[in-house]
């Protein structure tokens, strides 16, 4: 098992396009959908976030949005599965390219992912991993933070030498969710991402792993 892996044992395919896309011009426009509703979400949040804000800024008919998504909520979800596939993606990019041998390095390499994103995604600081906005359905609705951390010990297990008594999911679930939490109040208090409280975001899931991990 190797860092890469995490792609395929985290990401989950479920509903949510009315039309899932079968040609690349279908895959385009929903692309084209979902940063408009990005670019939206980043101006004035998701709870204010309409279909016709979707169209308008797309440049698209209220009719094509509701091709693709029956409604905001699905806007929403769509946007937040992509976010997180993003995270996924770009996480297993940067673990490969550092190759870290302790799990603190590790979850520092993922830490950079998501603020990188932060920085770089329209609307990515409104979605949360921690949020059940995305992919509801699944797990009874449990948070992608926690549907991630399973995959994420087995990885950490192979690549990192870990020894998991059961408990090593448990802890990187919290560690998400909490570096989560603390990296969306960084870009909230300053958009190009608060230097003081990103570090505060390291300082503080390093203590929490070194704690739970001993």
């Amino acid at each position: 098992m190797a860092f890469n892996d995490l792609i395929s044992g985290a990401l989950t395919t479920t509903g949510g396009v009315r039309n899932e896309p079968v040609q690349a011009r279908s895959s385009e426009r929903i692309e084209a959908l979902l940063d408009a509703a990005s670019a939206v979400v980043a101006e004035v949040g998701i709870e204010r976030l309409t279909t016709a804000m979707v169209a308008e800024r797309a440049g698209a008919s209220i009719g094509t949005v509701y091709r693709y998504f029956p409604d905001r909520i699905a806007v929403l979800a769509a946007m937040s599965r992509r976010g997180y596939e993003r995270f996924i993606r770009s996480g297993v990019e940067r673990l490969e390219a550092v190759r870290p041998t302790t799990l603190d390095a590790a979850f520092g390499a993922l830490i950079d992912a998501a603020v990188e994103l932060h920085r770089s995604e329209p609307g990515y600081t409104s979605i949360r991993l921690s949020d059940q906005v995305a992919l509801p359905e699944v797990d009874g609705g449990s948070a992608i933070a926690a549907r991630t951390a399973g995959p994420l010990a087995a990885v950490f297990v192979a690549e990192l030498g870990l020894t998991d008594d059961g408990g090593l999911a448990s802890a990187l679930d919290v560690a998400l969710t909490i570096a989560d939490a603390l990296l969306v109040r960084a870009f909230i208090i300053d958009p190009a991402g608060d230097a003081k409280a990103i570090e505060t975001c390291r300082a503080v899931v390093s203590a929490y792993l070194a704690g739970t991990t001993s």
